[in-house]
Protein backbone atom coordinates (compact mmCIF):
# COMPACT_ATOMS: atom_id res chain seq x y z
CA UNK A 1 0.00 0.00 0.00
CA UNK A 2 1.28 3.49 -1.23
CA UNK A 3 2.27 6.29 1.88
CA UNK A 4 -1.11 7.89 0.63
CA UNK A 5 -3.31 5.14 0.63
CA UNK A 6 -2.08 4.11 4.56
CA UNK A 7 -2.86 7.91 5.04
CA UNK A 8 -5.73 7.86 4.03
CA UNK A 9 -6.66 4.50 5.59
CA UNK A 10 -5.51 5.73 9.23
CA UNK A 11 -7.94 8.91 8.85
CA UNK A 12 -10.58 6.34 8.27
CA UNK A 13 -9.93 4.27 11.34
CA UNK A 14 -9.51 7.66 13.09
CA UNK A 15 -12.78 8.58 12.16
CA UNK A 16 -14.51 5.45 12.85
CA UNK A 17 -12.90 5.28 16.55
CA UNK A 18 -13.84 8.95 16.73
CA UNK A 19 -17.77 7.98 15.44
CA UNK A 20 -17.68 5.21 17.89
CA UNK A 21 -16.89 6.73 21.02
CA UNK A 22 -19.69 9.11 20.13
CA UNK A 23 -22.55 7.04 19.66
CA UNK A 24 -21.08 3.75 21.09
CA UNK A 25 -20.62 0.36 19.74
CA UNK A 26 -23.33 -0.84 17.57
CA UNK A 27 -26.01 -3.38 18.46
CA UNK A 28 -24.49 -5.89 16.11
CA UNK A 29 -20.70 -5.29 17.87
CA UNK A 30 -22.35 -5.69 21.24
CA UNK A 31 -23.94 -8.90 20.49
CA UNK A 32 -20.57 -10.58 19.36
CA UNK A 33 -18.56 -8.78 21.96
CA UNK A 34 -20.95 -10.27 24.10
CA UNK A 35 -20.64 -13.97 22.23
CA UNK A 36 -16.91 -13.75 22.30
CA UNK A 37 -17.33 -13.78 26.06
CA UNK A 38 -19.72 -16.60 26.18
CA UNK A 39 -17.80 -18.71 23.97
CA UNK A 40 -14.34 -17.97 26.07
CA UNK A 41 -16.33 -18.89 29.24
CA UNK A 42 -17.50 -21.93 27.69
CA UNK A 43 -14.26 -23.51 27.18
CA UNK A 44 -12.29 -22.19 29.87
CA UNK A 45 -15.34 -23.99 32.85
CA UNK A 46 -14.80 -26.83 30.70
CA UNK A 47 -11.15 -27.16 31.10
CA UNK A 48 -10.80 -25.57 35.03
CA UNK A 49 -14.03 -27.30 36.53
CA UNK A 50 -12.14 -30.39 38.19
CA UNK A 51 -9.74 -27.60 40.32
CA UNK A 52 -13.11 -26.05 41.25
CA UNK A 53 -14.30 -28.89 42.66
CA UNK A 54 -11.17 -29.52 44.71
CA UNK A 55 -11.15 -25.91 45.72
CA UNK A 56 -14.95 -25.96 47.19
CA UNK A 57 -14.16 -29.44 48.76
CA UNK A 58 -11.25 -27.90 50.63
CA UNK A 59 -12.98 -23.75 51.82
CA UNK A 60 -16.28 -26.25 52.97
CA UNK A 61 -13.85 -28.33 55.29
CA UNK A 62 -13.66 -27.28 59.14
CA UNK A 63 -10.66 -29.89 59.87
CA UNK A 64 -7.50 -29.07 58.69
CA UNK A 65 -5.79 -29.89 55.24
CA UNK A 66 -2.92 -31.48 56.46
CA UNK A 67 -1.30 -34.92 56.21
CA UNK A 68 -1.00 -34.98 59.80
CA UNK A 69 -4.51 -35.09 60.72
CA UNK A 70 -7.11 -37.43 59.69
CA UNK A 71 -9.04 -34.69 58.25
CA UNK A 72 -11.44 -36.45 54.64
CA UNK A 73 -9.25 -34.37 52.65
CA UNK A 74 -5.84 -33.59 53.48
CA UNK A 75 -3.78 -32.41 49.72
CA UNK A 76 -4.32 -32.05 46.37
CA UNK A 77 -3.32 -35.45 45.34
CA UNK A 78 -4.98 -37.62 48.45
CA UNK A 79 -8.29 -35.53 48.00
CA UNK A 80 -7.80 -36.48 43.91
CA UNK A 81 -7.75 -39.77 44.77
CA UNK A 82 -10.34 -39.52 47.59
CA UNK A 83 -12.75 -38.22 44.93
CA UNK A 84 -12.29 -40.27 42.19
CA UNK A 85 -12.35 -43.46 44.46
CA UNK A 86 -15.49 -42.55 45.89
CA UNK A 87 -17.21 -40.72 43.46
CA UNK A 88 -16.04 -41.74 40.09
CA UNK A 89 -14.45 -39.42 37.33
CA UNK A 90 -17.28 -37.65 36.36
CA UNK A 91 -16.86 -36.06 40.42
CA UNK A 92 -14.52 -33.57 39.26
CA UNK A 93 -17.41 -32.05 36.65
CA UNK A 94 -20.20 -31.85 39.49
CA UNK A 95 -22.02 -28.78 39.44
CA UNK A 96 -20.81 -28.64 35.92
CA UNK A 97 -24.26 -27.68 34.29
CA UNK A 98 -24.63 -25.04 36.86
CA UNK A 99 -21.24 -23.84 36.53
CA UNK A 100 -21.14 -23.28 32.85
CA UNK A 101 -24.32 -21.51 32.72
CA UNK A 102 -22.50 -19.11 35.85
CA UNK A 103 -19.32 -18.79 33.71
CA UNK A 104 -21.22 -17.70 30.55
CA UNK A 105 -23.81 -16.03 31.98
CA UNK A 106 -20.67 -14.17 34.00
CA UNK A 107 -18.36 -13.79 30.80
CA UNK A 108 -21.55 -12.54 28.69
CA UNK A 109 -21.90 -9.41 31.42
CA UNK A 110 -18.64 -9.27 31.96
CA UNK A 111 -16.96 -8.87 28.87
CA UNK A 112 -19.90 -7.38 27.33
CA UNK A 113 -20.36 -4.51 30.41
CA UNK A 114 -16.34 -3.99 30.14
CA UNK A 115 -16.56 -2.48 26.66
CA UNK A 116 -19.74 -0.33 27.32
CA UNK A 117 -18.15 1.36 30.07
CA UNK A 118 -14.74 1.46 28.46
CA UNK A 119 -16.55 3.32 25.78
CA UNK A 120 -18.25 5.84 28.10
CA UNK A 121 -14.89 6.40 30.11
CA UNK A 122 -13.09 7.10 27.15
CA UNK A 123 -14.99 10.10 26.71
CA UNK A 124 -13.64 11.97 29.64
CA UNK A 125 -10.09 13.55 28.55
CA UNK A 126 -8.47 12.34 31.95
CA UNK A 127 -9.43 8.75 31.89
CA UNK A 128 -9.04 8.60 27.92
CA UNK A 129 -5.34 9.62 28.67
CA UNK A 130 -5.22 7.31 31.90
CA UNK A 131 -5.48 4.02 30.07
CA UNK A 132 -4.38 2.05 33.61
CA UNK A 133 -6.89 3.24 35.89
CA UNK A 134 -9.84 3.52 32.87
CA UNK A 135 -8.99 -0.33 32.60
CA UNK A 136 -8.83 -1.11 36.20
CA UNK A 137 -12.80 0.98 36.64
CA UNK A 138 -14.41 -0.33 33.62
CA UNK A 139 -13.06 -3.96 35.04
CA UNK A 140 -14.00 -4.06 38.44
CA UNK A 141 -17.65 -2.19 37.59
CA UNK A 142 -17.86 -5.04 34.47
CA UNK A 143 -17.32 -8.09 37.29
CA UNK A 144 -19.90 -6.64 39.66
CA UNK A 145 -22.20 -6.11 36.65
CA UNK A 146 -21.28 -9.97 36.10
CA UNK A 147 -21.30 -11.74 39.74
CA UNK A 148 -24.51 -10.21 40.47
CA UNK A 149 -26.52 -11.45 37.11
CA UNK A 150 -24.85 -15.07 37.83
CA UNK A 151 -24.55 -15.31 41.41
CA UNK A 152 -27.77 -17.62 42.13
CA UNK A 153 -25.78 -20.07 39.87
CA UNK A 154 -22.53 -20.07 42.12
CA UNK A 155 -25.03 -20.79 44.80
CA UNK A 156 -26.07 -23.50 43.11
CA UNK A 157 -22.93 -24.84 41.57
CA UNK A 158 -21.35 -24.51 45.33
CA UNK A 159 -24.34 -26.94 47.13
CA UNK A 160 -24.14 -29.08 43.79
CA UNK A 161 -20.19 -29.93 44.49
CA UNK A 162 -20.44 -29.67 48.15
CA UNK A 163 -22.83 -32.78 49.05
CA UNK A 164 -22.93 -35.96 50.20
CA UNK A 165 -21.68 -38.11 47.51
CA UNK A 166 -24.83 -40.76 47.97
CA UNK A 167 -26.89 -37.21 47.59
CA UNK A 168 -27.79 -36.73 44.09
CA UNK A 169 -29.83 -33.40 44.16
CA UNK A 170 -29.28 -31.73 41.02
CA UNK A 171 -29.54 -28.36 39.86
CA UNK A 172 -33.32 -28.35 39.27
CA UNK A 173 -34.47 -29.68 42.81
CA UNK A 174 -31.84 -27.36 44.52
CA UNK A 175 -33.11 -24.28 42.60
CA UNK A 176 -36.96 -24.12 43.36
CA UNK A 177 -35.61 -25.80 47.09
CA UNK A 178 -33.51 -22.85 48.11
CA UNK A 179 -36.79 -20.57 47.00
CA UNK A 180 -39.20 -22.15 49.13
CA UNK A 181 -37.00 -22.62 52.23
CA UNK A 182 -34.99 -19.97 52.58
CA UNK A 183 -36.58 -17.18 50.05
CA UNK A 184 -35.36 -15.05 47.34
CA UNK A 185 -32.40 -14.40 49.28
CA UNK A 186 -30.79 -17.58 49.68
CA UNK A 187 -29.67 -17.46 46.11
CA UNK A 188 -27.70 -14.47 46.63
CA UNK A 189 -26.15 -15.76 49.87
CA UNK A 190 -22.43 -14.31 50.00
CA UNK A 191 -23.27 -12.06 47.52
CA UNK A 192 -22.05 -9.06 49.52
CA UNK A 193 -18.20 -10.55 50.10
CA UNK A 194 -18.29 -11.57 46.56
CA UNK A 195 -18.95 -8.07 45.70
CA UNK A 196 -16.10 -6.50 48.10
CA UNK A 197 -13.58 -9.18 46.32
CA UNK A 198 -14.42 -8.79 42.83
CA UNK A 199 -14.26 -4.56 42.09
CA UNK A 200 -10.49 -4.75 42.85
CA UNK A 201 -10.28 -8.83 41.70
CA UNK A 202 -11.46 -8.18 38.09
CA UNK A 203 -10.32 -4.43 37.98
CA UNK A 204 -6.49 -5.31 38.57
CA UNK A 205 -6.86 -8.44 36.26
CA UNK A 206 -7.91 -5.89 33.13
CA UNK A 207 -5.43 -3.86 34.28
CA UNK A 208 -2.63 -6.12 34.75
CA UNK A 209 -3.73 -7.76 31.56
CA UNK A 210 -3.45 -5.34 29.36
CA UNK A 211 -0.81 -3.12 31.14
CA UNK A 212 1.82 -5.91 30.33
CA UNK A 213 0.22 -6.39 27.02
CA UNK A 214 1.00 -2.85 25.98
CA UNK A 215 4.88 -3.22 27.62
CA UNK A 216 5.07 -6.13 25.63
CA UNK A 217 3.97 -4.62 22.57
CA UNK A 218 6.65 -1.80 22.57
CA UNK A 219 9.09 -4.27 23.22
CA UNK A 220 8.69 -6.63 20.17
CA UNK A 221 11.22 -5.90 17.10
CA UNK A 222 9.76 -4.44 14.63
CA UNK A 223 6.96 -3.12 16.83
CA UNK A 224 3.49 -4.46 16.13
CA UNK A 225 -0.22 -4.41 17.03
CA UNK A 226 -0.36 -8.39 17.33
CA UNK A 227 0.99 -10.64 20.30
CA UNK A 228 1.55 -14.26 20.27
CA UNK A 229 -1.23 -16.43 22.03
CA UNK A 230 1.60 -17.95 24.91
CA UNK A 231 1.82 -14.05 25.69
CA UNK A 232 -1.90 -13.58 25.93
CA UNK A 233 -1.96 -16.65 28.11
CA UNK A 234 1.57 -16.07 30.53
CA UNK A 235 -0.04 -12.28 31.06
CA UNK A 236 -3.53 -13.29 31.37
CA UNK A 237 -2.26 -16.13 33.91
CA UNK A 238 -0.08 -14.01 36.41
CA UNK A 239 -2.79 -11.24 37.10
CA UNK A 240 -5.25 -14.16 37.51
CA UNK A 241 -2.59 -15.47 39.84
CA UNK A 242 -1.72 -12.24 41.79
CA UNK A 243 -5.07 -11.09 42.27
CA UNK A 244 -6.46 -13.97 43.32
CA UNK A 245 -4.02 -14.40 45.96
CA UNK A 246 -4.60 -11.30 47.50
CA UNK A 247 -8.74 -10.84 48.06
CA UNK A 248 -8.83 -15.12 48.68
CA UNK A 249 -10.20 -14.80 52.18
CA UNK A 250 -13.17 -13.54 51.45
CA UNK A 251 -13.79 -15.88 48.24
CA UNK A 252 -13.31 -18.30 51.11
CA UNK A 253 -15.86 -16.91 53.46
CA UNK A 254 -18.30 -15.91 50.91
CA UNK A 255 -18.07 -19.70 50.10
CA UNK A 256 -18.98 -20.96 54.18
CA UNK A 257 -21.92 -18.38 53.84
CA UNK A 258 -23.43 -20.31 50.20
CA UNK A 259 -23.76 -23.47 52.84
CA UNK A 260 -25.97 -22.25 55.37
CA UNK A 261 -28.78 -24.32 55.55
CA UNK A 262 -27.66 -27.04 53.89
CA UNK A 263 -26.03 -28.82 56.42
CA UNK A 264 -28.06 -32.16 55.91
CA UNK A 265 -26.41 -32.91 52.67
CA UNK A 266 -23.02 -32.65 54.13
CA UNK A 267 -22.92 -34.93 56.71
CA UNK A 268 -20.28 -37.59 55.57
CA UNK A 269 -17.53 -34.32 54.99
CA UNK A 270 -16.96 -33.78 58.87
CA UNK A 271 -18.43 -30.87 61.08
CA UNK A 272 -20.58 -28.02 59.05
CA UNK A 273 -19.78 -23.91 60.27
CA UNK A 274 -23.01 -22.96 61.03
CA UNK A 275 -23.21 -18.70 60.97
CA UNK A 276 -25.10 -15.91 60.01
CA UNK A 277 -23.44 -13.13 58.20
CA UNK A 278 -19.81 -12.51 57.42
CA UNK A 279 -18.51 -11.22 60.92
CA UNK A 280 -20.09 -14.34 62.68
CA UNK A 281 -18.18 -16.49 59.83
CA UNK A 282 -14.73 -14.60 60.09
CA UNK A 283 -15.15 -14.88 64.04
CA UNK A 284 -15.81 -18.77 64.20
CA UNK A 285 -13.45 -19.30 61.50
CA UNK A 286 -10.66 -17.93 63.28
CA UNK A 287 -11.55 -19.51 66.78
CA UNK A 288 -12.04 -22.98 65.38
CA UNK A 289 -9.41 -23.52 62.61
CA UNK A 290 -7.07 -20.44 62.84
CA UNK A 291 -5.72 -17.52 60.27
CA UNK A 292 -4.70 -20.28 57.41
CA UNK A 293 -8.11 -21.58 58.04
CA UNK A 294 -9.03 -18.65 55.70
CA UNK A 295 -6.41 -20.19 53.03
CA UNK A 296 -7.91 -23.69 52.49
CA UNK A 297 -7.83 -24.64 49.23
CA UNK A 298 -5.48 -21.92 48.24
CA UNK A 299 -3.78 -24.17 45.94
CA UNK A 300 -5.95 -25.53 43.61
CA UNK A 301 -7.56 -22.32 43.87
CA UNK A 302 -4.28 -20.76 42.08
CA UNK A 303 -3.80 -22.83 39.71
CA UNK A 304 -7.62 -22.60 38.82
CA UNK A 305 -7.04 -18.91 38.83
CA UNK A 306 -4.09 -18.65 36.91
CA UNK A 307 -5.86 -20.97 34.21
CA UNK A 308 -9.05 -19.55 33.84
CA UNK A 309 -7.69 -15.65 33.91
CA UNK A 310 -5.33 -16.96 30.88
CA UNK A 311 -8.02 -18.45 28.67
CA UNK A 312 -10.61 -16.20 30.01
CA UNK A 313 -8.42 -13.18 28.10
CA UNK A 314 -7.07 -14.98 25.64
CA UNK A 315 -9.72 -16.80 24.32
CA UNK A 316 -11.77 -13.36 24.47
CA UNK A 317 -9.59 -11.28 22.51
CA UNK A 318 -9.18 -14.39 19.41
CA UNK A 319 -13.01 -14.64 19.35
CA UNK A 320 -13.26 -10.71 19.20
CA UNK A 321 -10.94 -10.63 16.40
CA UNK A 322 -13.01 -12.78 14.56
CA UNK A 323 -16.51 -11.53 15.32
CA UNK A 324 -15.42 -7.84 16.24
CA UNK A 325 -14.06 -5.64 13.60
CA UNK A 326 -10.74 -4.50 14.49
CA UNK A 327 -11.18 -0.42 14.98
CA UNK A 328 -13.68 -0.88 17.30
CA UNK A 329 -12.02 -3.48 19.59
CA UNK A 330 -8.99 -1.19 19.54
CA UNK A 331 -7.18 -0.03 23.02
Amino acid sequence: MSTEGQQQHQRQQNQQQQHTLLHGHSMLTQLKQASAGAAAGFFTRTVTQPFDVLKIRFQLQMEPVSEDHPSKYRSMMQASKLIYKEEGLFAFWKGHNAGQLLTMIYTIFQFWSYEQIDLKLRQYEYLDANKNLRHFLSGGVAGCVGTTISMPFDVVRTRVVGQDPNHRSSVIHIFPNIIRTEGFYGLFRGLGTTLIQIGPLIGFNFAFYHKTNDLFLTMAEPPNHHLPVVVHLLTGGVAGVVSKAIVYPLDFIKKRLQLQGFQNARRTFGRNQVCFGIGECIRLTYKDEGILGFYKGMNPTLIKSGLTTALYFSLYDIFKAHFVPEVESDD
